[in-house]
């Protein structure tokens, strides 16, 4: 019965400490909320909204090195060839108006999707700036589109529409210069990959050391400059493989990299509509934007900023449109994603702050998960975790995973006195649980190391480093079935993996959780 009792309260305790588990994941961000410049990269609690840890400034310098060599990267730029439409008015027209008219100006120059996505926000008393690409007629505006062969339209609004090249330049050498929108956690060698928009490029943050590394002269995709918004890449994720892929915004560029020392590039060319789709195509312009996770069984899947799901086979390079996502506030665009676990995936908005939503694979159903009033707005979201992944077995230093150990507990003075000669050990007890959080944590920081359900007694907390030394204690008395304890991180330890250990006085193993110093 006692044995039930302990199983049933031990139960009852992990799905306690499941329901409050921390969910955290890698994010492109702006420097406050609510703005729409992707150029810093922050850790993100999912549940408040909040910040956990600044990833990378855009204020502050960075090494910049090239991947391949270790030297610095020089300061470079290259030529920006889109083309700016300038529409001057003589009336207050709203901008879905416009829009609408520009659309049907795109169908006369067989435009792509630049004239719906790339508008631009400063407007100008005169007029307003509008990128595209692949246009070189000038076009005259007066009311009740009439559209000939020449591609003019009339319209009594009284408007010019005039085209030219933008004159610009892209500065290369700057991390974020241009944002990006699409980002992947390498979990095994512990770094952030992206690639900026506007440049054909992969690039890479080590999480160890802050510094950032391109990979110069190596094309990553078919970008040509601001207003290419098909060719943009968006998307990116570590696959089950260990290779990470990033897919364009048309579809028509699956792009492979190998992670670690000698990482190989390689366009896997266009994915393949499957014949169940029907009017549904991956490669529809509505579709452009959002992120991409994996699962655990050679799977991408492609959640497009208007909320629809494709299920991507890495084998035959097929996309299988799941439906849309549903229950997601009005106006809520999906552009980033991350799976938290099972069949469940955390998605964000570039565009809205209200929060962070919860949907399911198997049934798209959305369901509001952080509980902030205000969440950061993203381009895009990255963790290492996989759908419908197996549960790991038990792991030394994976927090997440709950380690039993088995201790033996001393004899009282009472138990070995000469009226109690026949006393014995107490009877082998079921050891508690350790958490160590925030994870990663800043070199000098502190962190709060949880334990619930231990032996009451006295422990040491201990870090370690990869060579088993000890490099900073604490002493702790547990007296109640839960407690958190701060532990100061020292002031010089190098970035990279360390080991908090408990131990008890009798030297025996209570509890063990690697963290990440940053």
């Amino acid at each position: 019965m006692k044995k039930i009792l302990l199983l049933a309260a031990v139960m009852a305790f992990v799905s306690l400490v499941n329901a409050q588990k921390k969910i955290t994941a890698y994010a492109i961000t702006s420097v406050q909320k609510g703005q729409s410049s992707w150029t810093e990269v922050r850790l993100v609690d999912i549940v408040s909204g909040e910040e956990v840890q600044s990833i990378y400034q855009s204020a502050k310098d960075v090494p910049v090195l090239n991947a391949r060599t270790g030297k610095p990267v020089v300061k470079k730029a290259i030529a920006d060839n889109t083309q700016v439409f300038t529409i001057r008015q003589t009336e207050n027209v709203q901008r879905v108006s416009r829009l609408r008219e520009l659309n049907q100006l795109k169908e006369v120059n067989k435009v792509q999707e630049p004239l719906k996505q790339q508008v631009n926000d400063d407007q100008k008393r005169n007029g307003e700036t509008i990128i595209v690409t692949n246009v070189n007629t000038n076009v005259n505006a007066n009311n009740n589109v009439n559209v000939n062969n020449n591609g003019n339209i009339n319209n009594n609004i009284n408007k010019a529409v005039f085209v030219k090249a933008t004159g610009r330049t892209i500065q290369t050498d700057k991390p974020f210069a241009t944002n990006s929108a699409a980002l992947a956690y390498d979990q095994k060698h512990n770094r952030l990959y992206y690639t900026p928009m506007n440049i054909a490029q992969l690039r890479y943050i080590d999480l160890k050391t802050g510094k950032v590394y391109f990979f110069e002269d190596e094309a990553f995709g078919v970008v040509k400059g601001r207003g290419d918004v098909q060719n943009q890449i968006t998307r990116m994720v570590i696959a089950s493989d260990g290779n990470g892929y990033a897919i364009s915004n048309d579809a028509n560029h699956l792009i492979k990299f190998t992670t670690g020392k000698k990482t190989e590039i390689a366009d896997l060319g266009a994915l393949t509509d499957d014949a169940s789709n029907g009017s549904y195509s991956v490669h529809s312009s509505s579709h452009f934007g959002g992120d991409m996770i994996a699962d655990a069984n050679k799977n991408l899947y492609l959640i497009g900023a208007d909320r629809t799901v494709y299920k991507i086979s890495l084998e035959s390079k097929t996309a299988s449109y799941l439906g849309s996502i549903k229950g997601l506030p009005k106006g809520f665009t999906t552009n980033g994603a991350v799976v938290e676990g099972g069949s469940k995936v955390i998605v964000t908005s570039s565009t809205q702050t209200i929060g962070y939503y919860r949907f399911d694979l198997n049934t798209l159903q959305a369901e509001k998960v952080s509980t902030g009033s205000a969440v950061y707005n993203s381009s895009d979201l990255a963790n290492g975790v996989l759908a419908f992944a197996k549960e790991k077995k038990k792991k030394e230093g994976n927090p997440e995973v709950r380690d039993i150990v088995i201790e033996k507990i001393p004899a009282t003075n009472e138990e070995t006195s000469e009226e109690g000669k026949t006393a014995r050990l107490r009877p082998e007890t079921l050891a508690g649980t350790m958490s160590v959080y925030p994870n990663p944590v800043a070199n000098g920081g502190t962190v709060k190391v949880s334990f619930a359900n231990q032996l009451p007694g006295r422990y040491q907390i201990q870090l370690v480093d990869a060579a088993g030394q000890i490099l900073g204690s604490k002493n702790v008395t547990i007296n109640y079935k839960t407690q958190v304890e701060e532990f100061k991180l020292p002031d010089i330890l190098a970035y990279g993996n360390y080991i908090v250990k408990m131990v008890s006085t009798t030297n025996k193993l209570a509890g063990v959780s690697k963290i990440v110093v940053q």
